[in-house]
């Protein structure tokens, strides 16, 4: 029984005679323990390799068991582990006498996952933040899905959450379980036992006739310039944000963005919002539309709070800012009968990857539609307006 570094690569290996794994080295391969040396081939990356632990089985098969971001001292843990157990007469790899608590090991899988998107790394911390006040002193082998099951009880009754965030709870907690096993703490994935929690789809919120003119009469600034735009282009809060003054042609009425999904769309706007534009342009001489420095997630996320609180303090319940998109969208097909071609033209969903390849050639149909609307919002602010000083 021993414990060894186990090279991936040929040209760290060294070769035999006759291609024979037991024959005469004829070839020495290069002796390290992963770390970087003068004597590494050109393109192999570091560490290049894992520990591996060769044992016997009591039916006299040799196995080796590999395990990648473990250290030496751990395997040579793991391979006590494997004599004690055949002392015992037991067949099979043993769990390691260290596997970490749910609050030990959170710290390592949010390190690990650095690289992710920002909104997903937040979404994470989030979830792992909950997790480990719920779950956080269980070790990871000793979770099972009856205390998931009891930890989502709780979480409902505690919380208040709906079904669907508990839903992502276990999905991180899943995506946990599988880091942990790739990394060889633990065997088993105890989410995949648990099935999600049945959630309802709700319509999406749209403003009704009353709530555009309340909106239209009541804000101001800044925070009006980025509902009309909001609402008169189908933008995102984050491609909002994200507006600088040179992705605004005013005389061919257009403005670009690519947020989210990447691709470039071009949004025709009306006179109406290009005059409120020009206004505010007069008073803003920087770079962007709204706000300077970079567009974060936590920047995202700040703004939409704020205008839910904004559109709440007005008696326009449930509503936030991407509801806006929703409204835009909505108006325009189904109280305006304008094509879903153009609309997503317009809104540049990433599902419609063909029609946005010939989006230009109906540039003339978006400008119809744009106007269309922005006439049909106006109208609904005159007539509610003449009704109440009525």
């Amino acid at each position: 029984m021993a414990i060894r570094w186990r090279k991936y690569y040929g040209e760290c290996k060294g070769k035999r005679a006759s291609g024979d794994k037991y024959g005469k080295v004829i070839e020495k391969g290069i002796e390290c323990e992963g770390k970087r040396g003068k004597h590494c081939p050109e393109g192999v990356p570091s560490p290049c390799g894992a520990w591996s632990i060769d044992y016997r089985e009591i039916d006299g098969r040799w196995v080796s068991k590999v395990f990648t971001g473990i250290s030496k001292t751990e395997a040579k843990e793991r391979l006590e582990d494997i004599r004690s157990n055949i002392r015992r007469g037991l067949i099979g790899l043993p769990q390691s006498r260290k596997t970490p608590t749910l609050r030990e090991y959170s710290e390592k899988y949010l390190e690990l996952s650095r690289g992710d998107k920002e909104n997903t790394l937040l979404a994470k911390k989030r979830a792992v933040r909950v997790l480990v006040q719920y779950l956080g002193d269980y070790r990871l082998d000793k979770i099972t899905p009856f205390i998931i099951e009891r930890y989502r009880l709780e979480r409902k009754e505690k919380d208040q959450v709906k079904d669907s965030v508990v839903n992502m709870d276990i999905a991180f907690l899943g995506n946990m379980f599988n880091t942990a096993i790739k990394q060889g703490l633990i065997d088993k994935n105890p989410c995949q036992q648990v099935k999600k929690l049945k959630t309802t789809q709700t319509k999406d919120r749209v403003l009704s006739q009353e709530e555009i003119t309340l909106l239209l009469d009541k804000l101001q600034g800044k925070d009006r310039l980025m509902v009309l735009t909001g609402l008169f282009t189908g933008l995102r809060l984050g491609g909002v944000l994200g507006l600088s003054w040179a992705d605004i042609d005013f005389s061919k009425g257009l403005i670009t963005s690519n947020h989210k999904t990447g691709k470039m769309v071009s949004i025709p706007i009306s006179d109406y919002l290009i005059d409120e534009l020009r206004k505010w342009k007069e008073l803003n001489s920087g770079d962007r539309l709204f706000i300077e420095g970079k567009i974060t997630q936590k920047v995202i996320i700040r703004y939409s709070e704020h205008f839910s609180q904004l559109f709440k303090s007005l008696g326009i319940q449930g509503f936030t800012f991407h509801n806006l998109r929703h409204s835009f969208a909505s108006i325009l097909q189904g109280e305006l009968g304008v094509g879903a071609v153009v609309v997503q033209g317009m809104t540049g969903h990433s599902s419609l990857g063909m029609l946005q390849k010939y989006s230009h050639t109906g540039m003339d149909s978006k400008k119809t539609a744009i106007n269309a609307l922005t006439e049909h919002v106006l109208s609904k602010q005159s007539k509610t307006s003449l009704a109440i000083a009525q």
